[in-house]
């Protein structure tokens, strides 16, 4: 056996190594990529279901007789209630960390008096990790939603 034959392995094996250490390496900054991506949809979400929660027990403990005067909003119509607008403001807008929200809030007359069905619709801007030209970063990106519905009685 001569020691020519065996020459360069030592080499390539460290080769091989270093490039399956490196996709590996790969594999994980993309796993690290994803679970930021959920972390920051799971917060934004869990503030959105806060807000909801908020306004839907203001609205319970409001006079039956103005909730839909009072609640009904649409934030891109620009119409609806002062009190779900003034909430929108204040703590949608102002408090929160949410990008660019939108808040929908349809009330309808429930099928005995006094009763109310409420859905509140959230819904706010999450960027992608896309290219950096703003023009397609803005078509690229995606919108968070949160819907909840209840009944007053």
């Amino acid at each position: 056996m001569k020691r020519r034959d065996v020459r360069g392995y030592v080499l390539l094996e460290a080769l091989v190594a270093l490039l399956i250490f490196s996709l590996g390496l790969l594999g994980m900054i993309g796993f690290q990529a994803a679970s930021t991506r959920i972390v920051t949809d799971s917060r934004f979400r869990t503030e959105a279901a806060i807000l909801a929660d908020e306004l839907i027990a203001k609205m319970s403990v409001d006079k039956r007789s103005v909730v839909i005067a009072n609640y009904a909003y649409d934030s891109e119509g620009g119409g609806g209630g002062a009190s779900t607008r003034t909430w929108f403001e204040t703590r949608v807008t102002g408090a929160s960390k949410l990008p660019n929200p939108k808040v929908k809030v349809d009330v309808a007359s429930g099928a005995s008096v006094d009763t109310f069905t409420v859905t509140v619709r959230i819904q706010w801007d999450l960027p992608s990790s896309g290219t950096s030209d703003k023009a397609v970063k803005q078509k690229e990106m995606e919108h968070g939603n949160y819907e909840t519905q209840a009944l007053l009685f």
